[in-house]
């Protein structure tokens, strides 16, 4: 990931990007800045990525985003659960393909 904070970080660049080493801290470091912004407009972003293939990379980027969202952005306990749900159907659409 960049280190600039003033690039605009999204869903479906949290899933392009390369992350720098340690993997794990860099991945959390980009999903806390997601969940720093309004809550809705990160939804609606999972929502059209999850739309479309979901490799097992990506699944596990967006668990960790979806982790963020219920620390950080107050996302409840069952929106978390629905969103881990759509997320391992989404990867099991995309290793059918």
């Amino acid at each position: 990931m960049p280190q600039s904070t003033t690039s605009r970080i999204t869903v479906r660049s949290l899933l392009e990007q390369r992350l720098r080493t340690p993997r794990v801290p860099t991945l959390e470091s980009a999903c806390a800045a997601l969940a720093a912004r309004p809550l809705d407009d990160t939804l609606d972003e999972l929502d059209e990525v999850l739309s479309g293939p979901v490799s097992g990379e990506a699944g596990w980027r967006l668990q960790v985003l979806v982790s963020a969202l219920y620390h950080h952005a107050g996302a409840s306990l069952q929106l978390t659960e629905e969103l881990r749900a759509l997320i391992r159907a989404a990867e099991a659409r995309t290793s059918k393909e």
